[in-house]
């Protein structure tokens, strides 16, 4: 008589073998996840640069008091001010960024005017946007220049 069925020790292999895939291939697909926030947080903040520097032209190249002022005349989507690592997962209390505000755009280009909040991506560092419209990342311990900010409002 013929068997045509798997034996035990077989079904076991497979699932053993299935598993450590599964346990080898986890932090690769983390990994890429917080890849993957990091740079739709750049795209934010670059966005809101864009945002920044339109509204300082048509303002005697002064940025707004706070953010807000950007919606929508300047920035269209309030998806862009919400980071997409934040813990609180964007809501209207924490939107996920820090500005600073009194700035112009006289001010030094190395000066950071938007930041990654306290906490964003897993607090392994934080996307900085300067007044120049660079953005760039700064690891854990990495120092910002300025502290003073105003809370978002829309």
């Amino acid at each position: 008589m013929k068997r045509t069925g798997f034996t035990l020790m077989e079904l076991l292999l497979v699932i053993c073998i299935f598993a450590l895939t599964v346990v080898v291939l986890a932090p690769v697909v983390r990994l890429t996840k917080e890849r993957a926030h990091r740079i739709n947080c750049a795209n934010n903040l670059r966005l809101l640069s864009l945002g920044l520097h339109m509204y300082a032209a048509d303002h005697r190249d002064e940025f707004p008091p706070d953010l807000g002022e950007l919606y929508p005349g300047y920035v269209k989507s309030d998806k862009t001010f919400i980071c997409p690592a934040g813990r609180a997962g964007g809501t209207p209390e924490n939107l996920g960024y820090i500005y600073v505000a009194g700035l112009k755009e006289s001010s030094p280009q190395d000066e950071v005017i938007v930041r990654d909040g306290d906490g964003n991506h897993g607090g392994r560092g934080g996307n900085v946007l300067r007044v120049g419209g660079s953005v760039e990342w700064l690891g854990r311990g990495s120092q910002v220049v300025r502290q003073e900010s105003v809370p978002l409002r829309m």
